[in-house]
């Protein structure tokens, strides 16, 4: 093979690994958004008033967030299945949430 055949070659087999790496990982993100969902929601006290930078978590995992002025959370690409959520703040007692439903995709 004449050096410019070769080149020629190394070219197109490194342009082809890259199709393949990318279509992978593409791959890859699309099933990783297949089984997970996202949980939403606000965080108040008895009287309904919305409590600013609560914690709230899901219970044996390390998914969490602090709540907005406004009382409200999300939680992104949380595992689908049924968790349990908490919500903690200084000077209320931690409230929990069991058998929330974590819809794939939703």
């Amino acid at each position: 093979m004449t050096h410019r055949v070769r080149g020629a070659f190394g070219r197109l087999a490194a342009a082809a690994f890259a199709t393949v790496l990318a279509s992978a990982l593409f791959a890859g993100s699309l099933a990783a958004q297949g089984s997970t969902g996202k949980i939403e929601g606000t965080v108040t006290d008895q009287a309904g008033v919305p409590i600013a930078n609560a914690q709230v978590f899901i219970v044996g995992t390390s998914y969490g967030a602090l709540t907005s002025d406004k009382g409200y959370y999300f939680i992104n690409n949380v595992p689908a299945g049924e968790i349990t959520l908490r919500a903690q703040f200084i000077g209320y007692a931690p409230t929990e949430k069991t058998g929330v439903r974590v819809l794939a995709g939703q």
